[in-house]
């Protein structure tokens, strides 16, 4: 586990590798000691290989798929080149019983390009991550906010920001990703690409993000195929059996 942990997925690589492009200033939705629990699952993975093989290098990580929450929980923010930095200690609930911690620095700016978070009550059409460059192999386009809608959990009803795209990197890519308006924290994330042979066999994946849980007031992303239909179903059924009940006791009267 621990030498696939150390790989580092190629889109990482090549965030890290890229010409700064130009920063755009945006506003900061959360605050020191907010916190967002996520659950991550690749839901697609076909391939001859097993998932994750010994010398792979991809946009998967086993926290995406073998981890039963990930707690990101807000520690600092500080003034940085173009946009705040806001700090997330990270912690990885494995499905093995263990437990690690990591940290990741956001730069809330056009410059954001892993778009982890994008700026607080941003419209359709704002940019979140400007154009940028791969030693002049691979260029990122511009990506903008697709449109704003009201997406209705169990506790509230909330402006939401859509970012969906499509990327050739070599292989084609899509992506989906919904982001609360008045935090600009990422609620659920989808990725799908279609990835020839290079180090590992090819392989077709599906992976997502789903926020759980939060210390923000309302905010929240439900299970859709578990509790929620369960509370649905007896929202249904318990009105029937208590109209049931009343008729039997009438017709007993």
């Amino acid at each position: 586990m621990k030498k696939k942990m150390l790989l580092i997925p190629l889109a990482v690589l090549l965030l890290s590798a890229m010409a700064a492009p130009a920063l755009a200033k945006l506003d900061v939705g959360v605050e020191v000691g907010d916190w967002f629990k996520y659950e991550a699952q690749v839901t697609q993975w076909e391939s001859e290989d097993p998932f994750l093989p010994d010398g792979y290098l991809g946009p998967l990580s086993l926290a995406d798929n073998e981890t039963n929450f990930i707690l990101y929980n807000v520690t600092d923010i500080t003034l940085g080149d173009g946009g705040d930095n806001v700090t997330f200690s990270i912690t990885y609930d494995w499905k093995n019983g263990s437990i690690t911690y990591g940290t990741s620095i956001e730069n809330v700016s056009t410059a954001n390009t892993g778009i982890f978070m994008i700026g607080a009550n941003m419209t359709p059409g704002e940019m979140v991550s400007d154009e940028w460059d791969f030693f002049g192999l691979l260029t990122y386009p511009p990506r903008y906010i697709n449109e704003t809608i009201d997406f209705t959990n169990p506790n509230a009803t909330r402006p939401t920001n859509v970012l969906e795209y499509d990327i050739d990197l070599g292989a084609p890519y899509t992506y989906k990703t919904y982001y609360d308006k008045a935090t600009g924290i990422r609620l659920y994330y989808e990725n799908w690409g279609d990835v020839p042979a290079m180090f590992t066999s090819a392989y077709i994946y599906t992976v997502k993000w789903e926020l759980v849980d939060s210390s923000v007031d309302g905010l929240l992303i439900p299970d859709l195929t578990g509790p929620l239909l369960l509370l649905a179903a007896m929202s249904i059924t318990i009105p029937i059996a208590i109209l049931h009940s009343r008729k039997k006791a009438i017709h007993l009267k």
